[in-house]
């Protein structure tokens, strides 16, 4: 995986802490738009029981995503909004809900956005807090017993981010009694960490931003997750490594609550419209190009 990297080392924490003490407010809302007659009208296009009709209803779309991850859902401490590939990706699926120009830009009239952390977006989803997580979630069995996925959107490979000097090379390298790794509580990332490496000391957070803090201030030897989401911290800072490869297969889908009447076939409609026509490869190339050209969109 090659990496354009920015020409800056970031100062340890300061953009995390920046970044998370502007997330107290990072729950991005609107007023309630009053419910015009178009809106009452593009309803009516939707089944009255379907949970489409209910977010035309409502006026808007609500949304669980992360905002501690560069380039997948990151809260920019400048404009103080949640941005991000995940964040487009349900930019899409609302325009074509509300029937949107594909211009125009759904967010905040039509489109809210909640920050979550890895451990809460299965209970806000049964909960009925929000309508869809796009958070960086990999489909897993045990998952699908409790919440809906969408088709995969994104497929990563979980590794490994060390400081550049680290000797470190395998996940397996964790599993000795003076090397501790960080992840997320509640991801698949921290159950991975487990099985490969079962001796590994684990440091876990909310996010993962504490975790590439903690790697800056030697706490961790490590930090494991996604290989992408690792990319997004080491593009910003060239102090540190990704090593170990691929040792897992992440496919990320969208969580659907599973009392959403039709709206996982909605959402899987939009998915592969946007992998058809172009839109997904966009998407990519906007926040991931600096990885690399845009392959093909998953399966």
């Amino acid at each position: 995986m090659t990496l354009s990297r920015r020409k800056f080392a970031l100062t340890t924490g300061a953009l995390w802490g920046t970044a998370l003490l502007a997330a107290c407010g990072a729950n991005q809302t609107a007023a309630p738009a009053a419910i015009s007659t178009a809106t009452t009208v593009r309803a009516t296009a939707y089944p009255a029981a379907s949970h489409m009709a209910k977010i035309v209803q409502r006026g808007k779309l609500i949304a669980g995503v992360k905002q501690d991850q560069p380039l997948f859902g990151l809260l920019n401490p400048r404009s103080n909004q949640i941005e991000g590939f995940d964040v487009d990706v349900v930019k899409e699926i609302v325009k074509s809900l509300f029937g949107i120009g594909a211009s125009s830009d759904p967010f905040p009239s039509r489109l809210e956005l909640r920050g979550v952390t890895s451990a809460q977006r299965i209970p806000l989803l049964q909960e009925n807090a929000v309508d869809i997580i796009a958070a960086t979630m990999t489909i897993t069995d045990a998952r699908k017993l409790e919440i809906d996925f969408s088709d995969v959107y994104y497929l990563a490979g979980q590794s490994l981010l060390v400081k550049k000097e680290s000797t470190l090379t395998k996940i397996q390298d964790m599993d000795k009694a003076d090397q501790t790794v960080c992840s997320a509580q509640g991801s698949t990332s921290e159950q991975n960490i487990t099985k490969f490496a079962p001796n590994a000391q684990k440091l876990l957070f909310a996010g993962y931003a504490e975790c590439v803090t903690a790697l800056q201030q030697s706490r961790v030897q490590a930090v494991s997750t996604d290989d992408i989401i690792l990319a997004g911290f080491l593009d910003q800072d060239p102090s540190l490594k990704m090593v170990g490869g691929q040792f897992t297969t992440e496919p990320y889908g969208l969580g659907i609550a599973k009392t959403s009447t039709g709206f996982q076939e909605f959402v899987n409609a939009e998915l592969r419209k946007m992998k058809q026509d172009g839109r997904w490869k966009a998407i990519y190339t906007k926040w991931l190009g600096k990885i690399g050209p845009a392959p093909e969109p998953p399966k």
